[in-house]
């Protein structure tokens, strides 16, 4: 009887658990327990919150990551307006939910700014913002603020000249045929009105290099300094150049020589002229060069010597050449006190007298006249009276009384003069 008691308890109490596992309260009560767990979970990963030691219920993870380079907007009133000391980029990073955060640094649908707008020109400190980021996520910025000078907008457009490196010592002369030609010849320039009024020049650097292969370089890029050669933080536009050049360049070798104008003094002959280098290189194409057989000679006004004496000269660039090498030669011009020598009743020659003609000298009444010569001691003494001949020229005259000049010849390295310079004679 205790047995079969025993039985009837266990049976009993299964039914019991039966009819309470099948009964909708049940099912009511262990749907609402999950529903608050998976209420739970949600809410506590977005409020990034961690679960205590003692909890049995789960949570999301969080993470941080730290992005460098994120480029810094600026809100700016830029028709009137410019900034200084805005920095490139700053560097964010952001701290939450790990889908979340990871979501934000892949697609980087964000933006960090600084909004200027409204603010006066003169220094300002202002804090960097972000818009885009989700709010469940935390966001740190470096730096935090920031100091910048805003000022009035300037723009003014300026010619592009152009500097070459690598060459050595070669002036671009010696290089190019023709000058070379930039384009665009000019560019505008935008920046404070402070920075435009300092531009004391605008250059492209081009290398030798660049333009070795075809003449062009492309791309070369724009730079404004002031008058210290200090670069200026302006705004280019074009920020770039294209240089073209001429590089079929040829060179020619011709001799420098000289004339001489005008007189020395009388008490002054003329030693020596000496020129160096006594060669020039001219730089040009070859179609010009082929053309040319010889320099303009260099001028030399003797009227201006008194002394011996050094000058510098100038050598004549012929049209169409790039360059001539020297572009100044040193003339140096020796002198010495002249040496006289009266040559008495020099005998006057007739020329162009017609046949059947007869001339009278009435003035003199002999055709003979003294003739001083001047110059070099050694030359003076080395002349003979045969070596001058002076003469009287009657072509032009028909027969009668008239005066004629007298013309006087001699070596080259002798002056002569006479002081009868005209003599009155008949023909009949």
């Amino acid at each position: 009887m205790r047995s079969l008691h025993h039985l009837s308890r266990g049976t009993g109490g299964g039914n019991e658990m039966d009819r309470w596992i099948k009964s909708p309260w049940f099912t009511r009560i262990v749907s609402l327990f999950l529903a608050l767990l998976l209420y739970m979970t949600v809410a506590l990963d977005e409020a990034n919150t961690s679960r205590s030691s003692n909890t049995f219920l789960p949570t999301g993870s969080t993470d941080s990551e730290t992005m460098t380079n994120v480029p810094l907007q600026v809100e700016l009133d830029e028709e009137n307006y410019v900034v200084r000391g805005v920095p490139d980029t700053v560097e964010v990073t952001l701290e939450g939910p790990s889908s979340s955060v990871t979501q934000a640094v892949r697609q980087r649908n964000f933006e960090v700014f600084i909004d200027l707008n409204g603010l006066q020109p003169g220094t300002h400190e202002v804090d960097i913002k972000h818009s885009g980021i989700p709010s469940q996520i935390t966001v740190y910025i470096e730096p935090r603020t920031i100091e910048v000078t805003i000022e009035d907008r300037a723009n003014v457009s300026r010619q592009v000249e152009l500097e070459y490196v690598g060459k050595n010592g070669i002036d671009e002369s010696e290089v190019f045929a023709s000058p070379p030609a930039v384009s665009p010849e000019e560019v505008e320039i935008t920046g404070a009105k402070t920075a435009i009024d300092r531009i004391g020049i605008v250059k492209a650097i081009v290398n030798f290099s660049d333009l070795a292969d075809d003449g062009i370089a492309r791309s070369i890029p724009v730079k404004v300094y002031d008058a210290q050669g200090n670069e200026l933080s302006v705004f280019i536009n074009p920020s770039t150049v294209t240089v073209e050049a001429d590089v079929s360049i040829s060179d020619k070798r011709l001799p420098i020589n000289y004339e001489t104008t005008g007189e020395l003094s009388e008490d002054l002959v003329l030693r020596s002229i000496n020129v160096t280098p006594v060669t020039a290189t001219l730089f040009g194409t070859s179609e010009v060069l082929n053309d040319i057989d010889q320099l303009e000679p260099i001028e030399i006004n003797l009227s201006e010597i008194t002394q011996s004496t050094t000058i510098d000269a100038e050598l004549n660039i012929p049209s169409g050449v790039r360059k001539v090498e020297p572009e100044k030669v040193s003339v140096e011009v020796f002198v010495e006190e002249a040496e006289e020598r009266l040559l008495e009743d020099m005998e006057i020659n007739v020329d162009n007298l017609s046949e059947g003609q007869e001339i009278t000298f009435l003035d003199p009444e002999e055709p003979l006249v003294d003739v001083t010569a001047i110059g070099k001691t050694e030359d003076i003494e080395q002349l003979n009276p045969e070596d001058i001949r002076v003469s009287i020229d009657v072509s032009d005259y028909v027969a009668g009384e008239f005066y004629a000049d007298v013309l006087l010849e001699g070596p080259e390295n002798v002056r002569l003069r006479t002081n009868t310079e005209r003599v009155r004679v008949r023909i009949e």
